[in-house]
């Protein structure tokens, strides 16, 4: 894998995007959905500021190149969602949003897991990045989820997700279980409880196996 990531991150680094997606389509064909989000686009995605430094002027139009590609790719591995998950063999007949907060602007990690929510079986609708709290209420209304799961990046966005969570409970009367996920829970993962979060999945195999529980 080491050798796959090395060749990605050089394309990503020269905003090669023909030559990035290609690289990623073999990886996906040899390796699957799962370890191509975690292992390579995840990193790849993430290691821009360590690349370029959190100061540097050209950082914020390296990143968005950077997120297009891997927006891209994203997009591209759909019909292998689809296969991972006939291969797993779960279903379910509850509808799962996939969300970002309001001003939350990274979408990549929740796209990716609203794949992963698909994989493991759920009915799943991605909304996307910085989604106000009345929009949340009316999809919410209209969906009628089991489950939300809202996916923050940012730490200051944690009091975003907090409101949804209050609206969604205290105005909507929403009785369904908030999954909440996130590079904004890293150096705290039980702060999830403390804005009113259900559960806290982190990668794949906890969606899963919350999957598997849930079916039970």
């Amino acid at each position: 894998m080491n050798k796959y990531y090395a060749d990605f991150i050089k394309y990503l680094g020269e905003e090669n995007k023909e030559e990035a997606f290609r690289c990623a389509m073999q990886i996906l064909k040899e390796t699957g959905v799962v370890k191509l989000y975690e292992e390579i686009l995840a990193p790849g995605l993430n290691s821009v500021i360590d690349e370029f430094g959190a100061d540097s002027k050209e950082l914020i139009w390296r990143e968005h190149v950077r997120s297009g590609i891997i927006k891209t790719i994203v997009e591209n591995s759909y019909s292998f969602v689809l296969d991972e998950r006939e291969k797993i063999g779960i279903k379910h007949n509850e509808n799962i949003i996939v969300l970002c907060p309001k001003f939350e602007e990274h979408e990549i990690g929740a796209r990716m897991a609203a794949d992963f929510f698909t994989i493991a079986g759920f009915k799943t609708t991605h909304i996307g990045a910085n989604t106000p709290e009345d929009t949340l209420s009316l999809a919410v209304e209209k969906l009628q989820p089991k489950y939300i799961s809202i996916s923050v990046t940012n730490y200051y966005n944690l009091i975003e997700a907090k409101r949804a969570i209050d609206k969604l409970r205290q105005k909507d009367n929403y009785s369904g279980k908030i999954i909440l996920g996130g590079h904004a829970f890293s150096s705290d993962p039980q702060v999830y409880k403390r804005i009113g979060g259900d559960y806290l999945l982190s990668n794949f195999n906890e969606i899963l196996k919350f999957s598997k529980e849930v079916n039970l």
